[in-house]
């Protein structure tokens, strides 16, 4: 067993006292905890492009008893590969903290070589479905109580296109999830070619293939889907090379807009004009960073880093290109802030792919995590600067400037790994967010977090009822000590990934005054002065 131990003071939110130092411990706890998987990307040398971009992985509570179990994605062999028992996704079973392999009785046992996944109650029956996306035929998992029957075809949604991230989202308001699947490029084992670099032989560039439509499957509520990327984003349909996507309300309008970060193609942002999308990533400043250029967007995320109510933005991209961090403008405007947040510097190397905004010690300022590692085995030979294996990085905010706290976070962070999907849980319900980073070709990895729950929190359970079950789209407003947090209930996100689905809020040493829980399609609910560090499941009257 391994640990990372912070010390820190928590940065004073506006308003608030300066919080005193506390002692945060992530430990690596997957082996111990039963969590027994490596990825497998499947080749053998050849160096087939498909090889670079997974894997994913993410929460899902499958058996609907409060606690969230781990669903892990694994490649398939590839040309040349040995012959031996292929690799399967696997579902593990939480029980108090330790997970236990129950791949085989609950059915999930994909073979198929797998991408990412995408988590929601899609038929509002009360138990979590699952979607993954593959290279090939992506596939849905209807959950019926605790084991999953394969519903692709039934319900329409078995794109072939290279699917990567997915994000269920009510993107009409009537109440039902409908499902956005970002795709990545046109390309085939039989489009192989080998490509060099300096002499090098090496995984091709993406440039090198076409673009793609990325898929918006509208659901009509009887368990079918309707593909309608025509009609809701534009016909035809804007093209790139999707890898990460994620949503938020930022115009505070009640619907939901889409993000969807592209690698080497401009990115793509999605207004909502009450049912259907102008895409205006352009108009809006995050098609490109600051300085007009075009970046390879890996992972996304949304959250409000400074405190201003206005859903912000973080894109991880390659190497020498830095992280993009865009702050969150009225009328749904941005400005990159990158350099003024401090963060140029600490991602100039990294190739980041997975990340999350989260609050890792609970003091009120959500911090950005980030899941590095190149997608060249051998780009320590070409650039003495960089290596396949990269360490994760831990992004602290003080105030709105990012200090990167990994040098001195200790052994798990500075660990290398050829790291990809990341997702944020607290899967041992003790109030602190946990992580869980999957990594390409190796093994998964499972951070627990000791100590943030030194400081108070809130975890906030939705339950929809004319809503979506799920309460995906919800928007919550909490008061504390004059100071006002707003965070949202949403799905994708990161890279690969899928989620804890409450909605959680670091206190410091404040308690709540109130919180105002907005849902989508419309309508409030008002929580006085409710007790601090709980679940609190709120019901859509």
């Amino acid at each position: 067993m391994t640990a990372l131990i912070l010390w820190l003071t928590a940065a004073a939110p506006s308003g608030a006292q300066p919080e005193t130092t506390t002692t945060v411990v992530y430990t690596e706890v997957a082996r111990q905890q039963g969590l027994d998987f490596t990825h497998t990307h499947g080749g053998s040398g050849t160096l087939f492009y498909v090889e670079t971009v997974g894997s994913g992985g993410g929460f899902i509570d499958h058996d609907s008893d409060g606690d969230l179990d781990i669903y892990l994605i694994n490649g398939s062999p590839l040309p040349g590969t040995p012959p031996g028992p292929a690799p399967v996704n696997k579902l593990f079973r939480n029980s108090s903290g330790h997970f236990e392999d129950v791949t085989t009785i609950t059915g999930i046992g994909d073979t198929s070589y797998g991408m990412g996944l995408a988590v929601a109650d899609y038929d509002n029956d009360g138990d979590s479905d699952l979607y993954v996306t593959n290279f090939g035929v992506n596939r849905l998992f209807r959950n019926e109580s605790g084991v999953f029957h394969e519903a692709t075809s039934a319900a329409g949604v078995g794109d072939s296109l290279w699917g990567t991230s997915a994000a269920w989202l009510d993107y009409d308001n009537d109440g039902q999830l409908d499902l956005y699947v970002t795709n990545y490029i046109d390309w085939h084992l039989s489009d192989h070619e080998d490509c060099f670099d300096r002499g090098h032989l090496v995984y091709c560039d993406p440039g090198r293939y076409d673009a793609v439509v990325d898929r918006l499957y509208h659901n009509d509520g009887e368990g079918r889907f309707a593909e309608v990327a025509d009609l809701a984003l534009g016909s035809p349909p804007p093209l790139g090379k999707g890898l990460g996507v994620a949503t938020a309300d930022i115009d505070s309008d009640g619907d939901l807009e889409i993000y969807v970060a592209n690698d080497e193609t401009p990115n793509h942002l999605y207004i909502n004009e009450g049912g259907s999308y102008r895409e205006s990533a352009l108009i809006a400043g995050v098609s490109h960073n600051g300085g007009g250029e075009v970046e390879a967007g890996m992972g996304v995320d949304f959250s409000d880093f400074d405190g201003d109510g206005r859903a912000d933005l973080f894109v991880t991209n390659f190497s020498y290109e830095t992280y993009t961090l865009y702050r969150g403008l009225e009328q749904g405007f941005f400005q990159d802030v990158t350099a003024g947040a401090g963060l140029v510097s600490a991602s100039l190397l990294p190739l980041g792919f997975g990340t999350r905004f989260i609050d890792f010690d609970n003091d009120g300022d959500v911090d950005i995590y980030c899941a590095n590692g190149h997608v060249m085995h051998n780009i320590g030979d070409i650039e003495r600067s960089l290596s396949y294996a990269m360490a994760n990085q831990l992004l602290r905010n003080d105030a709105g400037l990012f200090v990167d706290i990994s040098a001195r976070a200790g052994e798990d962070t500075r660990q290398q790994g050829v790291s990809r999907g990341l997702a944020s849980a607290d899967y041992d319900d003790d109030g602190d967010i946990d992580l869980l980073v999957t990594n390409n070709n190796g093994p998964v990895s499972l951070l627990r977090n000791d100590g943030g729950n030194h400081n108070h929190w809130l975890s906030i359970r939705l339950h929809g009822e004319a809503a979506n079950r799920d309460g995906i789209g919800t928007r919550v407003e909490l008061w504390s000590a004059g100071r006002r947090m707003v965070r949202e209930r949403s799905s994708g996100g990161s890279y690969l990934a899928s989620h804890d689905p409450r909605v959680h809020f670091g206190l410091g040493s404040e308690g709540v005054d109130s919180l105002r829980v907005h849902w989508p399609g419309g309508g409030s609910t008002v929580v006085r002065t409710p007790s601090s560090d709980q679940t609190l499941l709120v019901r859509q009257p």
